[in-house]
């Protein structure tokens, strides 16, 4: 029996909420691209839509996956659901799943700790800066790409110049100071990274804004695609009373960075 895996390229959580920023750990073109690493047979997205929120649960059986996919066995997580208000939920799947004559299969929450592992659990740690946490929820390190852009060049008058990263606004943007690994091409380089609305010197207008000092290098990459790898939390953002004070928490912040990086390749050395 050949396998297809059938995706929701956006949560349903957001139909309903309307949330569009800083709402999504994986864009529909991430989300995608995770499911076929797995090598299933067959990868299919199901735009969840009004007729889709609408529907009953003993309809959507009948469209969607006995009809519409040709369904010859169901694997669902313990709490999923179909149909409007989500009236069916693993009783209905189990007792219809039977009467097709299809396979039906729930899998166990993943834990961590004792803890369910949720895309809510991994929101929450990602929107507090808690990257180490959430990459361990994950199984991967959380990663956000977008071009290069033209900023204020305010770290470049610092004396750390930084490549401003355009991510998608919905995106989760993890708050704070970072040890980050960003990929240019094939190339990939150590960073520093900062994620905030730079309170220091208030350029913004309360923006969030992404930027990362590259360790030890000097080439301009505007309009170059970037992915940043969120490796290691550093600090949390904060105002400093003057640019003095901005200059040397960054000069201790690259040096916190390259003790990590350090730290990192002895490890990768010892395994």
């Amino acid at each position: 029996m050949a396998s297809r895996i059938v995706y929701f390229p956006l949560p349903p959580k957001f139909f309903f909420s309307g949330e569009l920023e800083n709402c999504l750990i994986t864009l529909p073109e991430e989300r995608e691209a995770l499911i076929e690493s797995l090598r299933p047979d067959l990868t299919e997205p199901l735009v969840f839509d009004r007729n889709v929120a609408s529907m009953p649960a003993a309809e959507f059986f009948s469209r969607v996956v006995l009809e519409r996919y040709s369904s010859g066995g169901l694997c669902v997580g313990p709490d999923f659901a179909v149909g409007r208000g989500r009236e069916g939920h693993g009783d209905f799947l189990r007792a219809a799943s039977r009467q097709a004559g299809i396979v039906f299969k729930p899998v166990p929450f993943a834990t961590r700790g004792g803890h369910r592992i949720s895309s809510s659990l991994i929101r929450a740690h990602l929107r507090e800066g808690r990257v180490a946490e959430a990459n361990r929820c994950l199984g991967w390190n959380y990663a956000v790409s977008g071009r290069v852009v033209r900023g204020a060049g305010l770290g470049r008058k610092l004396g750390f110049p930084t490549a401003n990263v355009g991510a998608h606004p919905a995106k989760i943007l993890p708050p704070g100071i970072f040890a980050a690994r960003v990929k240019v091409g094939r190339e990939r380089y150590d960073a520093v990274l900062s994620v905030g609305r730079r309170p220091t010197v208030n350029t913004l207008g309360g923006r969030l804004i992404l930027e990362a000092h590259i360790l030890d290098f000097s080439r301009t990459i505007y309009g170059r695609e970037m992915e940043v790898t969120f490796l290691g939390h550093l600090r949390p953002e904060r105002r400093f009373a003057s640019k003095e004070s901005l200059v040397g928490q960054i000069r201790a912040d690259i040096a916190g960075a390259r003790r990590f990086f350090g730290a990192l390749r002895k490890r990768a050395a010892g395994a």
